[in-house]
């Protein structure tokens, strides 16, 4: 009787008997490996057979595979950016030569990325790696497979939510790894609901780590956000993203575990940041948690919470507030005083004879300054006056800042060369203006605040009605950043074409450039998937 390999769990299988479907997993061992990918059984350093790819971006894929000295299945994650390379025959991947350059780069990102996740082994919360192999002219890491599900599909198995304490015990290590990560210099970037996975012992691991090019605005590679988890940043090529980026990811995967839902993208949310929770979850969270979220979730980086120590220390904040309800608890289940007991005669405590002594000392001394003023002519209001006029500050006088950009205003109260503080109280539409420019101001021009004290300004949010731009000879990678600097929510659809290079725009879906649409409008944009052939 002759037996096959599955493809996906690895067990033996009898085509005869249970035609091309495997019995233990139920896999279609008669479905092909897509085109362009590692055929099957493919071995690696002689050890490792690869199998069915099981997920794929614009940085590589991720296989099933067997490890055949331990017998057991692990995942290989192969860096292989097709934007930017080939398949050659033998299986190799070689950079295209226009991108060689890029190609080398991002493959030394890939490793060095594999490095610094391989010493968080003993970290339970994080991925194990167990390998790490540099063949076929590219770099494959190799990962423990774990039985596991994603963090989606296990609110969703618990009837679409988990409550507070399930969720803040299953976050809570993956809160104080991910602090140790970025400490390493390494931001995830993807955290999300698919790649935080929870085990059937019901402990949350962190997986998807891709080099951070996939996932922000302004690389070769094809873009891959988490829908409602990446932060504003990320969609922007000029931006720092960092630690603040992943705490806000991971805030967003809280909230789809509390409420079932994920806020919306970060770019619909400039138009309104606010969190709809439902009042009858919103009675089941402790409102310090409420909170710790909101604070984690906001657009911009400089109001958002910058740390997972800041983030578990608002998190935490119970405790304290327990204590102290506790310990008034105790108090008030004190046996009351009886009045039966002997009243005794009172007799001052230390401290109020010390008081006394100070108040008697300092009337003598008093005495005697006002008889030294005195013979100098003065008095004590004189001598008040004296250190009022040396003490006051006079007022500022606000500078007329309108019409100019607020990020330049903003850079000068930073650096203290103006002594008041800048506040956007409110952004606004308006044609007249361009984005980022102030155009109202309290107090006015010419008005005064005193040292350290508050202007507030309302900024443009340029029109209200935007543009779309030129797409001519980008990568969607490229032009990702463009639409949403412009003001647009953009979406991928791909497309053959023999004329267009693969991951380069094609054109837009149902529309024109020139064409105007209102600002965060969904925007979808045509991709060249290649040939075809």
């Amino acid at each position: 009787m002759v037996s096959k390999l599955c493809m996906n769990c690895f067990s033996t299988y009898h085509p005869e008997e249970s035609g091309s479907q495997c019995p233990v997993c139920g896999w279609d061992n008669g479905k092909t490996q897509p085109q362009g990918l590692l055929k099957f059984q493919t071995e690696l350093a002689s050890r490792y057979v690869i199998g069915r790819a099981r997920s794929a971006n614009g940085e590589g894929v991720t296989y099933c595979a067997l490890d055949t000295s331990a017998q057991k299945l692990v995942d290989v994650r192969e860096f292989f950016p097709r934007v930017i390379a080939r398949r050659e025959d033998d299986g190799s991947v070689a950079p295209l030569r226009e991108h060689s350059r890029t190609f080398q780069q991002y493959m030394e990102n890939f490793l060095e990325l594999s490095k610094s996740v391989s010493r968080l082994r003993e970290v339970t919360v994080v991925e194990t790696v167990l390998d790490i192999l540099e063949e076929n002219g590219t770099v494959y890491t190799v990962y423990k497979a774990s039985e596991s599900v994603t963090l989606r599909r296990y609110v969703e198995e618990s009837g679409g939510r988990l409550t507070w304490n399930e969720t803040s015990r299953l976050f809570s290590p993956a809160i104080t790894a991910l602090s140790l990560i970025n400490s390493l210099g390494v931001s995830h970037l993807a955290i999300s609901p698919e790649s935080l996975r929870v085990t059937y012992d019901d402990n949350l691991v962190i997986t998807g780590f891709h080099i951070n090019a996939i996932h922000r605005a302004g690389g070769l590679l094809d873009l891959d956000l988490p829908s409602g988890c990446a932060a504003i940043e990320q969609y922007s090529a000029k931006a720092i993203c960092g630690e603040g980026s992943d705490v806000y990811a991971l805030s967003a995967c809280m909230l789809f575990s509390l409420t079932g839902s994920l806020p919306d993208e970060a770019p619909r949310r400039l138009r309104d940041q606010r969190l709809m929770i439902s009042k009858d979850i919103l009675k089941t969270v402790p409102p310090f948690a409420v909170t710790a979220m909101a604070n984690a979730l906001q657009i911009k980086q400089a109001v958002r919470t910058g740390s997972f120590e800041m983030f578990r220390t608002e998190l935490t904040s119970a405790p304290t507030v327990a204590d102290e309800v506790e310990e008034t608890d105790a108090i008030r289940r004190l046996p009351p005083v009886s009045r039966d007991l002997p009243r005794r005669r009172y007799t001052p405590p230390p401290f109020v004879w010390l008081i006394v002594s100070c108040a008697i000392t300092l009337v003598i001394l008093l005495s005697f300054a006002s008889q030294w003023l005195g013979d100098q002519g003065m008095s004590f209001n004189d001598l008040g006056q004296i250190f009022e006029d040396k003490s006051a500050e006079e007022p500022i006088e606000v500078p007329n800042m309108m019409d100019q950009s607020f990020e330049h205003w903003e850079k000068r109260t930073q650096s203290g060369e103006l002594n008041f503080k800048l506040k956007i109280s409110s952004q606004a539409f308006d044609d007249g203006a361009a984005e980022g420019v102030i155009i109202s101001q309290v107090p006015e021009p010419g008005e005064t605040v005193k040292p350290g004290g508050t202007v507030s300004v309302t900024v443009s949010r340029g029109s209200a009605v935007r543009t779309l731009p030129s797409y001519e000879g980008t990568t969607f990678a490229e032009f990702q950043g463009i639409l949403t600097e412009s003001g647009f929510v953009p979406m991928k659809e791909e497309q053959s074409s023999t004329e267009v290079e693969v991951g380069y725009v094609i054109g837009y879906k149902d529309h024109q450039v020139g064409d105007t649409m209102d600002y965060g409008s969904a925007v979808t944009v045509i991709v060249s998937s290649g040939s075809g052939e």
